[in-house]
């Protein structure tokens, strides 16, 4: 064989090879995209404030996976492991907010979180004063808070039900809606019905604290405390009073 030959022949076979091994070679797998999503942020009210600076996290990263929202409301999460997620929301003067069980798939395109949170700031409203009364089947909680509530400043009150003497946000048994106060004190029946319904029975002893808090209250289910937390309450607050189940 010609040296000519033989050189053009180990040409053809590199070009050969080399085709059928870039033809052959398997794309590196989509491990990771962006988590996109918005908050809507409020004063203690109604009033939307700015959106920007909160904080958002994925809960346990490591390295931490964290980042910022714009004057909008909107944050990008970028580069984020495909897999399932808590993530945590915060901001100086906001209690923290967290949303649980955020799935991240690989689904082609990043992961959109619908429905914006609305997230309101730290209630400034103490509760200076609780009084529970009885008259026939029902029992009147009286709570009057600091502010005063009036019809030109809502103020926002929530209250907790319990068996224990050291009832509070954290050890309950039931809660109410956030309730608005315009009048000082603020006054809320609960009825026997209301009672009973709520897990107590008549001639049982109950427990009751309240807190002022905000019309966004942050409020959300935590698996792991199984149990609803409220991030915005305010921390000064009159003893608990106690009632007994008509």
């Amino acid at each position: 064989m010609k040296l000519n030959d033989l050189i053009l022949g180990l040409v053809v076979l590199l070009v050969f090879t080399s085709c059928s091994i870039s033809n052959d070679e398997t794309p590196e797998p989509i491990t990771k995209a962006n988590i996109i999503g918005s908050v809507n942020l409020y004063d203690e009210g109604v009033s939307q404030i700015d959106n920007s600076n909160m904080t958002v996290k994925i809960e346990g990263s490591s390295p931490l996976i964290s980042t910022t929202t714009d004057v909008n409301g909107d944050f990008i999460l970028a580069d984020v492991p495909f897999g399932t997620y808590t993530l945590v929301y915060m901001k100086t003067g906001f209690g923290t907010f967290k949303k649980f069980g955020l799935v991240h798939a690989n689904t082609g395109s990043s992961t959109i979180i619908t429905g914006a949170p609305s997230l309101g700031e730290v209630s400034s409203t103490q509760i200076t004063d609780l009084e529970a009364n009885a008259s026939g089947d029902d029992i009147t909680l009286a709570i009057t808070t600091n502010p005063a509530g009036s019809n030109g400043n809502s103020r926002y009150v929530r209250y907790f039900l319990g068996t224990d003497s050291n009832v509070s946000n954290e050890n309950y048994i039931y809660h109410s809606q956030g309730l608005i106060s315009q009048i000082n004190p603020f006054e809320t029946t609960l009825t026997r019905i209301d009672l009973i319904g709520a897990g107590f029975s008549s001639g049982e002893t109950v427990y009751v604290k309240a807190y002022g808090d905000s019309f966004w209250s942050n409020e959300y289910d935590d698996p792991d405390l199984n149990r609803k937390v409220f991030p915005n309450l305010n921390a000064t607050s009159a003893n608990a009073v106690s009632f007994v189940v008509p």
